[in-house]
């Protein structure tokens, strides 16, 4: 619920204090001279004027297009010294604007002032202050005189006054939040009176499709831009309707209009069921001190008073009770250290300050002293690391107040920020403290300077006893900020990023005695846990407790070495150009001083200068808590080793893959069988990135018994940065570890890997930042003599996007692939991520395998990346093609614009390679392609050509479209996405034919969904539908392909058309398996409080040659797959990281290693496995089976 001041000082274009007038309230500004002139034309000492370091964005609407406005300029050059010319209006003819840059807020002394006159006729440059925060000039030193114009024209017009700032900064803040929140809000005044009603009840933060449906968003919208600021600054009463609107006593809106529920299902519907783990928030933005005599439903003080009610509730399905004790938690007075800052950290109590009647008592008795709605069961989530134990139906408040300054800020005495830090810091070290110096008193009364500042005391301290926190703003910038602060706080945990699967590459006729890996994820506290589940044959979980839920065989968090057992690896001054000259292998242990760390890695992890240089922060890193920093500020306290997974699946590292190298004649073919053997019979690990900048190495053996236990882990140099904000107490989460980890085996015929120098074959795991800050390193799982322990140099490489090679790499969430070129190099192929920068290029890298150098980057043709045609989205996931030689000659990919690519990797092709274009899909950017594409050999048409021995026909190539990295993506109406297979004509490993167009959709054949066919599932398959899809034949004289469109199946609560594809296809036999995803209509249409969180999911098992239907379920559970293609499962948990185990050899997505096409049915059985269960899968041939009929006969059947 926002709560939003309104009241008439919210129309000033000055903040409280300002004041410049003829009796020189600062020395020599108005005696008689210019210096007035000067002082109001600066931000330094009106902070509401135009401000050439910040960049005042354009306002945006619902639908995140920009607003806006005429660049006319107000000739203010000719004001006198205190009142400004056209104070009242504007003239059209007007050219110049002026502000004036003034050193250390004193605008008196000439050397001080800098002078600024902007002219509508000026071209060229306006230089730019020094730490400026501009990011609209496109250069760090000057902004060219337009873009100044623009700049001036959008302060003026959406940031001038305190109403505008707050209003232009909370509708660009929102638009990162849609469909996260419920949102409700309300104001002061109305018609300049105190409100008696809330503005609205909170509701879906999105619109409605087409011209009848609900525009939620468009009213929130409307009504921050439409705020009439006029009336006075009741805050409590303000605070006490959002209250009675979620206790239900307050039902209509000003406008008598009925108001939603706040915790209905769905809040429009008073029939819909009730949801009691939602929490509710306030967040109240006002410009002063409330107003004396406003006071109300203040009976005691609140914030010092222990809680009346001994509340108890099932947070997160734990029975727990909790009681508010203004001293503090059980134990924070504990003589143990440790069950000390346990206490201490569960809650940090605000008491003190004497006062009477205050906004802060109130939010208090909100937040620890109300349940909102008696009748609901208690098991709202508490939030760790948030400092909030609270697990009923209260109300949690943050405070931004515009321009409010604590009384004693920059004084010595009365409240200032400094205190509440130290404050805070102390009871979270542990440390005796002193309370701050808030306000004391009855608040209630008083007109003075002095108690209006005791006011604005009060309202910051409101902040806190609310259990939220409070900011202090100044600009729009800093509205954004500290609202992108207090949201951020409000969401995020799961455990969907994917999984791994345990075996060996000949072990998948079942799923007996395999095991399953998962991660999981708070974002709130950044928290997280990589966890063991033993399968039954079906893939099914072997141990459920009561309730059906799955009891995990380990738990990593609960099997962590103790601190003074754990090492962490880095890589110091790595250039992947010179590996052998510089780079340092750093080994961190419990004894290793801070200071005896290489000195890029001191500068990264003490950028603040604020750690101690012996071992204290080493220890930290390495999970010890707690730990102070040089201040003695307790850095922030962990409730658990494990950091968050949001995005990066783990990958089991043993036997899994026969790449089927022994058959081909890459570099140590001879040599490779010996090599599978051995790694299968070691005991695997599992790596496991998370984002508090580690990749976990943990033992993966079947021995229960020492499993989950962390061997070490590695630390990129990119993610030693985000270290000090990982400690910080006041952490908010953001992405520091979070790309995909594979594992490649890869040749090192040279012996350059640091682990040894002789030529053997070496088990890599490649890995990228996700959505962090961009950079890729390869990391090594050794062989030793009986297990898998790595070393520091098992650290092999790591590049960023500063190095020189790599400028245009940008986030890259798809997963690498690895081999050997035809010249023998062993390569990485990546694409250069998503959302590169303004004129960044999106292509291929190719790098080497072992040492992270360049090979080549192969950019996509002009119109294709990060331009004006191609947006800022890039590349996304790829497979390699790989010849009967079994080294990689091509690559396909595709990209955010719809297009499909295919480049050319031979070494006669690669020095001047240019990806050639295969097709567009219907939609084009509608229908981005994000997942990894599968291909499998093509037969050929019978006429132009025909596989044999000889000859190869080129690949089917088929892939999924759509795309989720941001909000945008969850857009409506959304455009409905497919599945499209393309014949790629090219040999396998040969050159085009001259005049080879792309494919365009018209040379496709068109397969559909058969909706009447939908049979329920029973035995194992009960609670899923099944259905099939149309077998059109294909006449590959005419046709190049087919289509599946999809958007067909619904459910219940999902969008329309949202149903999309991002998790990669795999290959079982000659069928295609691709997964999809609904996300929800309205976020909550389909919640639950006992959810797993997983969307529902379409599983598609397709012939992969022609998209028809195949026998690929079985649907009754007789043992016999059943003639449908599709299997609908509400449950969900197959949206990404899916892992298909069967018996075969290469990767799940390429064709087969001896370059044969399939037949049309090979009667495979595979398993899909994802984060919620398994599905057994087959490539079924019914009751017989024939291969391709275009097909010439050959001497050997391709089995």
């Amino acid at each position: 619920m926002f709560v939003l001041d309104n009241s008439g000082s919210m129309d000033f274009e000055a903040q409280d204090g300002y004041a410049v007038d003829d009796n020189c309230p600062k020395s020599g500004w108005n005696c008689g001279t210019r210096y007035g002139w000067y002082a109001m034309r600066s931000s330094s000492v009106n902070t509401q004027y135009y401000n050439p370091a910040i960049t005042y964005a354009a306002r945006v609407n619902a639908d995140r297009s920009k607003q806006f406005n005429s660049t006319t300029f107000v000739d203010n050059q000719s004001s006198n010294n205190s009142k400004p010319q056209h104070e009242t209006g504007w003239t059209a003819g007007a050219k110049k604007f002026t502000y004036v840059l003034c050193k250390s807020d004193i605008c008196s002394i000439e050397a001080n002032r800098t002078v600024r006159i902007i002219q509508s006729s000026d071209t060229g440059t306006v230089p730019l202050p020094a730490g400026h925060k501009r990011t609209d000039c496109g250069s760090t030193t000057e902004c060219t005189a337009a873009l100044e114009r623009q700049n001036i024209a959008n302060w003026y017009e959406w940031y001038r006054s305190r109403a505008l700032a707050v209003s232009s900064a909370l509708g660009l803040a929102m638009q990162s939040y849609d469909n996260k929140f419920r949102v409700g809000y309300t104001q002061y005044n109305n018609g300049g009176s105190k409100a008696s009603s809330i503005v609205s009840g909170v509701n879906y933060f999105r619109d409605e499709a087409g011209a009848t449906g609900r525009k939620w968003k468009t009213n929130f919208y409307e009504w921050i831009y439409g705020i009439n600021p006029g009336g006075g600054t009741p805050s409590h009463n303000a605070l006490v309707l959002a209250a009675n609107y979620y206790a239900g006593n307050v039902t209509t809106s000003i406008t008598s209009a009925p108001l939603s529920s706040p915790w209905k299902n769905d809040p429009n519907d008073l029939t819909s069921g009730e949801l009691s783990c939602r929490r509710a928030y306030a967040i109240v933005l006002s410009d002063g001190a409330w107003n004396a005599g406003t006071a109300q439903e203040i009976d005691t003080r609140y914030a010092a008073t222990a809680g009346s009610i001994n509340y108890d509730g099932t947070p997160s399905g734990n029975a727990t009770k909790f009681q508010y004790d203004p001293k503090g938690a059980i134990g924070y007075d504990s003589a143990d250290l440790a069950q000390k800052l346990r206490a201490r950290n569960l809650y940090i109590p605000y008491i003190g300050g004497s006062s009477s009647n205050g906004f802060a008592d109130l939010t208090a008795r909100y937040f620890w002293h109300t349940d909102f709605s008696g009748a609901l069961a208690n098991n709202v989530p508490t939030m760790e690391g948030q400092h909030n134990p609270t697990f009923w139906q209260n109300m949690t408040t943050f405070t931004i107040g515009w321009g409010l300054t604590p009384s004693g800020e920059g004084k010595n005495t009365g409240l200032n920020w400094g205190q509440i830090d130290k404050y805070n810091n102390d009871w979270l070290a542990g440390n005796p403290v002193t309370p701050p110096q808030w306000a004391t008193g009855n608040l209630n009364t008083g007109t003075t300077d002095a108690d209006n500042a005791r006011r604005v005391d009060d309202f910051i301290r409101a902040g806190f006893t609310g259990g939220g926190r409070a900011y202090s703003v100044y600009s729009g910038d800093d509205v954004r900020r500290a609202l992108d602060n207090a949201l951020s706080s409000m969401v995020g945990s799961g455990n969907d990023a994917g999984v791994a699967v345990s075996g060996n590459s000949n072990e998948f006729q079942t799923l007996e005695g395999q095991y399953k890996y998962t991660t999981e994820y708070q974002t709130a506290d950044n928290s997280g846990d990589i966890k063991a589940f033993k399968l039954n044959a079906n893939g099914g979980y072997d141990a459920v407790d009561a309730s059906k839920k799955p009891m995990p065989a380990w738990s990593a968090n609960a099997r962590m070495p103790a601190v003074d057992k754990r090492k962490i690896f880095g890589l110091s001054n790595y250039d992947p150009n010179a590996p052998a000259i510089s780079a340092v292998r750093t080994s961190i242990t419990y004894s290793t001083r801070l200071d005896r760390l290489p000195s890029d890695f001191q500068a990264l992890l003490n950028a603040d200068t604020q750690q101690t240089t012996d071992e204290k922060f080493v220890r930290y890193l390495l999970g010890e808590d707690p730990q102070k920093d040089t201040a003695g500020t307790v850095y922030r306290l962990r409730k658990q080793p494990i950091g968050a997974a949001v995005n990066s699946p783990p990958v089991f590292v043993g036997g899994r893959f026969d790449m089927g190298y022994a058959k081909g004649s890459v570099d140590g073919s001879g040599t490779y069988d010996t090599f599978r053997t051995r790694k299968s019979s070691l005991p695997p690990t599992i790596f496991a990135a998370t984002n508090n900048g580690k990749v976990h190495v943990l033992n993966a053996a079947r021995d229960v018994a020492t499993s989950g236990v962390e061997l070490a882990a590695f630390m990129p140099k990119g993610a030693m940065a985000s270290q000090i904000d990982l400690a910080d107490p006041n952490f908010r989460f953001r992405y520091t570890l979070d790309g995909p980890l594979v594992e490649h085996d890869v040749y090192d015929k040279n012996g350059v890997a640091p682990a040894g120098g002789e030529k053997t074959w070496r088990q890599l795991v490649l890995g990228t930042s996700g959505r962090a800050t961009p950079f890729l390193y390869g990391l090594e799982s050794p062989l030793n003599e009986t297990d898998r322990t790595p070393t520091e140099k098992h650290f092999l490489w790591e590049v960023n996007n500063k190095h020189p090679d790599y400028l245009d790499l940008a986030h890259v969430t798809n997963n690498p692939a690895a081999g050997q070129l035809d010249d023998g190099t062993w390569v990485m192929l990546t694409g250069s991520g998503h959302y590169g920068a303004t004129g960044k290029k999106t292509g291929l890298y190719v790098t080497e395998a072992l040492t992270g150098k360049l090979k080549k980057f192969i950019s996509l043709p002009a119109g294709f990346g990060n331009d004006a045609t191609g947006g800022n989205r890039g590349l996304g996931g790829l497979v390699a093609v790989r010849d009967t030689t079994r080294r990689i000659v091509a690559a396909y990919a595709g990209d955010a614009n719809g297009n499909l690519w295919r480049f050319d990797l031979r070494s006669t092709q690669l020095a001047t390679a240019v990806p050639r274009r295969l097709f567009t899909t219907a939609g084009g950017k509608a229908q981005p392609i994000y997942a990894a594409p599968a291909w499998q050999v093509h037969p050929g048409d019978g006429r132009t050509c025909t596989y044999s021995a000889t000859t190869s026909c080129g690949a089917i190539v088929v892939i999924g479209t759509g795309i989720l990295l941001d909000e945008g993506d969850l857009a409506t109406p959304a455009a409905k996405q497919a599945l499209y297979g393309i014949w790629d004509q090219v040999p396998i490993g040969g050159d085009a034919k001259a005049g080879l167009a792309p494919v365009t959709v018209p040379d496709l054949v068109a397969q559909t969904i058969d909706k009447v066919s939908a049979k329920a599932g029973a035995l194992i398959e009960r609670d899923k539908n099944f259905y099939q899809v149309s077998s059109n034949a294909i006449d590959w004289k005419d046709k190049k392909g087919w289509l599946l469109n999809l958007g067909v199946i619904h459910y219940p609560g999902a969008m329309e058309s949202g149903e999309r594809v991002v998790g990669d296809l795999a290959n079982l036999g000659s069928s295609i398996i691709a997964t999809s995803f609904l996300p929800e209509d309205k976020n909550l249409g389909i919640e639950s409080c006992t959810a797993t969180g997983s969307l529902p999911n379409n599983t598609y098992v397709l012939d992969a040659l022609t998209g028809k239907n195949k026998y690929s379920f079985d649907v009754d559970g007789n043992g016999s797959f059943d003639f449908y293609s599709i299997v609908s499962n509400p449950a969900g948990g197959f949206t990404r990281g899916n892992v298909t185990s069967r018996n075969m050899v290469g990767q799940p997505n390429e064709g087969r290693p001896d370059g044969k096409p399939e037949a049309n049915c090979t009667n495979e059985t595979g398993f899909l496995t994802g984060v919620g269960d398994t599905q057994k899968v087959g490539d079924g041939c019914g009751t017989s089976r024939t291969w391709r009929r275009s097909w010439r006969q050959v001497v050997s059947p391709p089995f």
